[in-house]
């Protein structure tokens, strides 16, 4: 894979244009909220995948060959080897939880102030919303959709519902961003820059706080503690760069 990633006319446009935020777009989704939204198009959702080991560290996307990946299969194989089946089924049960799981980012238009959003959400909760997209595919340029979170713990439910009455149900505001945002979408990159990947050495203080968490000894995740992963750094670097 290049590192090279952009040339020429592109390269001076890139170095020249004003660096944007898109932390921004990723909003919070939590139960009892309620976006009033416009879809871009029935396509506006990406798959990635990401670790997440509740009590230990927050959802972070994962690229191939992480440290959490290479510690789920270091702890497969131990289970694999294990003298019991009880401690087989224990050392599974831990590899499981650390094995990079698929998430769901959407991309809507917020009718609060016609800006693109995006929400992240599990794969159960995709399901359900990619349904309703699909149902209502060939009305999502006449109508407008509340998106909503209910529920907690494995009770939480996602639903994307039409508004039944744009004129009643939406604000003079909401139906003016509704009708600007018509031929707006969702750019590409919005999704590649909302999350925040983690290096290798934010990984592994990660898989040490798991393997105190359960008292394992952090050999068995397949990480040599003689060897120290550090960030790589540049002297000659700008501060911002990754």
């Amino acid at each position: 894979m290049s590192y090279i990633s952009a040339k020429g006319k592109d390269a001076a446009k890139a170095a020249t244009e004003e660096k944007k935020d898109f932390s921004k777009a990723l909003v919070p989704f939590k139960s009892g909220t309620t976006y009033k939204v416009r879809l871009a198009s029935d396509e506006d959702f990406v798959e990635y995948y990401a670790a997440n080991v509740f009590k230990v560290f927050y959802t972070t996307p994962v690229t191939p060959g992480s440290l959490y990946q290479k510690a789920a299969d270091a702890l497969y194989k131990a289970a694999k080897d294990a003298a019991t089946e009880a401690e087989a089924e224990e050392l599974r049960n831990y590899a499981y939880q650390l094995m990079p799981k698929p998430r769901y980012l959407f991309g809507f238009i917020n009718l609060a102030d016609g800006e693109p959003i995006v929400v992240d959400l599990t794969k159960a909760q995709a399901q359900v919303v990619i349904s309703a997209i699909e149902k209502y595919a060939k009305k999502i340029n006449k109508v407008a959709f509340e998106l909503s979170k209910e529920g907690s713990g494995t009770s939480t439910t996602v639903s994307l519902s039409p508004v039944l009455d744009m004129d009643e149900d939406l604000t003079e505001t909401e139906r003016k961003n509704f009708d600007e945002a018509d031929g707006k979408e969702i750019p590409d990159e919005l999704y590649e820059n909302v999350l925040y990947v983690k290096d290798e050495s934010e990984q592994l203080e990660d898989l040490r706080n798991f393997a105190q968490k359960f008292n394992l000894d952090i050999g068995v995740l397949g990480i040599d503690e003689t060897k120290e992963v550090e960030p790589i750094e540049d002297e000659e670097a700008p501060e911002d760069v990754f």
